[in-house]
């Protein structure tokens, strides 16, 4: 991988600004080289006269991003040194409450101060878990930066035929502040032997198993891949026998929308997993360093591997139980419902279960996150939040799905002859289709006014999420008068259910492809239509922008198949 991809995965969001420009520099040599004056027309004079003045104006931008760099390390290391301070006297508080056994002699003395409140041993380990994390980005930042200039310095000299660069790193980068380690490793080992002595019970190991973050790009395992491999293996096989025993003995008639609607949501989650494995391994391997991005922590995130672990298990539990539901009657049940009923909690159970055993820190974390989405109004919205509110807004029928099957297990189960009676649409179904676009609505209004209301994308983008209210509105309305007209279009909720769509189509597309893939914002070049800073080929932001439209335009299909099948009755 290039330096500059890897400068741009491994730098921490928050702090992109006040990292040294690297690709700007980059860019500015090619500038000077494709610039630089021909031997052929100019003579030695003018040739040495742009290289030299080329070369004042490379060192004083080189030197104004170290001036930066400088300052926003300094400004992070005393706020590090203020942080230190303040948990050294929580804990020695925490040291003198009774029933401590750790010595205070590893912390300084320092004049009593009125303390409101000591923290407790688990809000000290979080607290000095954090501290330690946000010590190891300082470090990440130092070295980025150091490496940058040291890469940026010679790549000018070897494209200039210069030593001017060089020279400068040494007199100028070599001595800087933030290349002054020293300080910052001194804190780094005191925190681990505080941890150690008070929080961890003098077990090192243990500390440095809480405190350690994996280093960025850290290769997966081969445990972790065996493990994936045998559970896929084990699933391919199972999803074979499925499809082989539906084809032979299929589900009565009666049984096959109840077998449709409950199986069909837990599948969601083997794709859902899936396709989480295949977008933190495309992730990985264009260099987008997700952890940071969704704010994960670095020590409990997920591999590709895991990922498809997790979907292959699902995928087998899901598999079993519809195999338990076409031969219910060959061992021995005499209800196939009670597969589905299982599955559904045996899958719930693996998620929430609040032991400390299958990635529970993760798992714990799209709890929460599920939760922010939900409650989106009452808290501040992060990138993660729009994230899942997204991946909701995809899922909607699959939501759907879920309700049925609650509600047919909490109301319908063992009280109906005929199951096909128990899956009709009743007020909460067009209520829960609109949530996920309600969750999203809810995000952006709350962005807008933690924006101080200058931001008006927020409700551009809110405006976009609320024509999913009149789709639903007006496809509900549709649904219910259909019976009362000779046919379709005959309906007046038929027009407003399809004018409905148009907008939203048009409206949500025109965003995606305006506002999220920046399109029509450079009009010339090799990278006509798109911005200059892609991250995948460029080949494939085209196809994902053909393929949007393609897929906002399926209502369209689903609708002529409708009326289809409605004429021909």
């Amino acid at each position: 991988m290039k330096f500059g991809k890897t400068f741009e995965s491994h730098l921490t969001i928050e702090w992109r600004q006040q990292y040294m420009r690297y690709g700007d520099l980059k860019e500015l040599i090619k500038q000077g080289v494709e610039n630089a004056p021909s031997p052929l027309t100019s003579s030695d004079y003018e040739i040495q006269a742009y290289y030299k003045a080329f070369e004042e104006t490379f060192l004083t931008e080189c030197q104004s991003e170290l001036t930066g760099v400088n300052n926003f390390f300094l400004e992070k290391l005393l706020e590090a040194r203020r942080k230190h301070g303040h948990l050294k006297l929580q804990l020695l508080a925490y040291s003198r409450e009774p029933g401590h056994t750790g010595s205070d002699s590893s912390l300084s003395q320092r004049p009593e101060r009125s303390q409101k409140k000591v923290m407790t041993t688990r809000q000290l380990r979080y607290a000095y878990a954090e501290f330690y994390l946000s010590l190891v980005l300082i470090q990440n930042y130092q070295s980025l930066n150091e490496t940058g200039f040291r890469k940026i310095c010679k790549k000018y000299d070897k494209n200039m035929r210069s030593v001017a660069a060089g020279r400068w790193f040494v007199e100028n980068v070599l001595d800087a502040p933030f290349t002054d380690v020293r300080l910052l490793q001194r804190m780094t080992i005191e925190v681990e032997d505080l941890y150690t002595t008070h929080l961890a019970n003098g077990d090192r190991s243990l500390a440095m198993e809480k405190l350690r973050v994996p280093p960025l790009g850290e290769p997966t395992p081969p445990s972790m891949v065996f493990r994936a491999g045998i559970a896929l293996g084990m699933l391919i096989m199972l999803l074979v026998a499925t499809a082989i025993s539906y084809w032979k003995r299929a589900p009565l008639e009666e049984h096959t929308p109840g077998l449709m609607r409950l199986f069909r949501g837990p599948f969601t989650w083997v794709i859902f997993n899936f396709y989480m494995a295949a977008n933190v391994a495309g992730w990985q391997q264009a260099g987008v360093n997700h952890i940071l991005i969704f704010e994960i922590d670095p020590r409990s995130h997920l591999q590709p591997a895991t990922f498809l672990e997790i979907a292959c298990t699902f995928g087998i539990l899901w598999a079993l139980s519809m195999l338990g539901f076409l031969y219910n009657d060959l061992i021995g049940v005499s209800d196939p419902y009670v597969f589905p009923l299982g599955l559904i909690l045996i899958m719930v159970g693996l998620l929430v279960v609040p032991l400390p055993i299958m990635n529970w820190p993760a798992r714990w974390w799209t709890i929460k996150l599920v939760g922010r989405v939900i409650t989106a109004p009452l808290h501040y919205v992060g990138f993660a939040d729009f994230w899942m509110g997204d991946q909701m807004n995809s899922l909607v029928s699959c939501i759907v799905d879920h309700y049925y099957t609650v509600r047919f297990y909490a109301i319908s189960w063992l009280r109906y002859d005929r199951v096909n009676n128990c899956f009709e649409p009743d007020v909460m179904v067009p209520i829960t289709m609109c949530l996920p676009g309600w969750f999203r609505f809810a995000q952006c209004l709350r962005r807008f006014r933690d924006s101080g209301s200058k931001s008006m994308s927020y409700l551009i983008n809110a405006g976009k999420y609320s024509t999913t209210f009149l789709v639903v509105l007006f496809s509900t309305l549709r649904s219910n008068s259909e019976g009362g007209y000779a046919n379709t279009f005959s309906n007046p909720y038929t027009w407003l259910f399809l004018s409905s769509c148009v907008v939203a189509t048009v409206y949500c597309y025109l965003w995606d492809v305006i506002r999220d893939f920046g399109l029509f914002r450079i009009m010339r070049g090799e990278r006509i239509f798109l911005p200059s800073n892609w991250v995948y080929p460029q080949a494939s932001y085209y196809f994902v922008i053909v393929e949007n439209l393609v897929l906002r335009l399926f209502w369209a299909v689903k609708f002529t198949s409708f009326t289809q099948s409605d004429d021909s009755l």
